[in-house]
Order: C-alpha cells, then sequence, then structure tokens
C-alpha cells in the first residue's frame, strides 16, 4: 500500500506520520488490490481536518473527517468510514468500456471453445 501524506497550515510530524499509516493500513486487510492513499491534513480555524481518497484496481474510496478536540480522533473517524464503505461495498468503480476489437475477441474466443458438429452426429 503506497500512502502519500500531505499538510495544510500546520506541522506534519513523524508521530503523525506513523499513526495515519498505521491506521490507513487496516484498510488493506479488505482487499487484495494493490492501494494508493492520498491524504490531507489541515486547520481551519481550530478544527482539525483530514481528507482521503485511496485508490485500487478500478474503484476509489473518498471519506472526510474534522474533529475540534484531536487530530488523531479525526484520523480515527475518516479510517472508520473507509472500512465501513469496504464493508458494505459502496465503493465507486470505474472499469474500462469495450471497443468493438475487444468484443470481436471475446466472440471468437468463445467460439473456439464450443464444440463442432459432424455429419455423422446430426
Amino acid at each position: 500500500m503506497d500512502v502519500s501524506i500531505s499538510a495544510k497550515q500546520m506541522d506534519l510530524t513523524d508521530a503523525l506520520k506513523n499513526y495515519v499509516t498505521e491506521r490507513i493500513s487496516r484498510v488493506k486487510k479488505y482487499t487484495d488490490f494493490n492501494l494508493n492513499a492520498n491524504i490531507t491534513l489541515g486547520v481551519e480555524k481550530h478544527r482539525n481536518h483530514i481528507h482521503a481518497i485511496i485508490k485500487g484496481n478500478g474503484f476509489y474510496l473518498n471519506s472526510e473527517a474534522e474533529d475540534p478536540a484531536s487530530m488523531y480522533k479525526a484520523i480515527d473517524h475518516c479510517v472508520d468510514k473507509l472500512e465501513t464503505q469496504l464493508r458494505r461495498g459502496k465503493f465507486n468503480s470505474h472499469e474500462k468500456k469495450t471497443g468493438k476489437e475487444s468484443i470481436r475477441q471475446n466472440v471468437l474466443a468463445q467460439a473456439e471453445t464450443l464444440p463442432v458438429m459432424d455429419e455423422e452426429t446430426l
């Protein structure tokens, strides 16, 4: 799992980085895909704010949380939201559109697997 962490209007300490990576790694147990996580931490008017985007193989998860008391509580709340989305299967999936050529290849591959009828079997 690749995790990139950025901060707006605050200092990003090593303890905070380690806590975020530890908590975000819990999401990995719900899927086998290689995940990329973009985490943005910030402080706006004395509110601790976190925004997390997790991208996988054909899907992405989006979660935001804020807490006026502690950044750690906001991180916990955000990760809980992500886990709930994965458990319920509520994520946005994007599949590639198939063009005429790929449809033609699928039809030909299926036609090769069909049994051929001889005159004797008729």
